[in-house]
């Protein structure tokens, strides 16, 4: 079983511009289909990322600067 969400299908235009709204966000017509564009290149990035995997994995997110520096 895949455990990122890189199998679910790109959002529609439609889905863009219900996520743009459901946020607040109001853009023009011309900055929206800027947004549209780029949207499924950032969308498939942010799937491929692996849900199972915990944060400390990652070392940019278990970085303790106290460690290092002491007052």
């Amino acid at each position: 079983m895949s455990t990122d969400l890189s199998h679910l299908p790109p959002s529609t235009p439609e889905e863009i511009r219900a996520m743009t709204r459901n946020t607040g966000l109001d853009l023009p017509e011309e900055l929206m289909q800027q947004f549209i564009a780029v949207w499924p290149a950032f969308e498939a990035m942010v799937r491929r990322i692996p849900r199972s995997l915990d944060r400390t994995v990652e070392p940019a997110h278990s970085y303790r600067p106290l460690r290092i520096v002491r007052g």
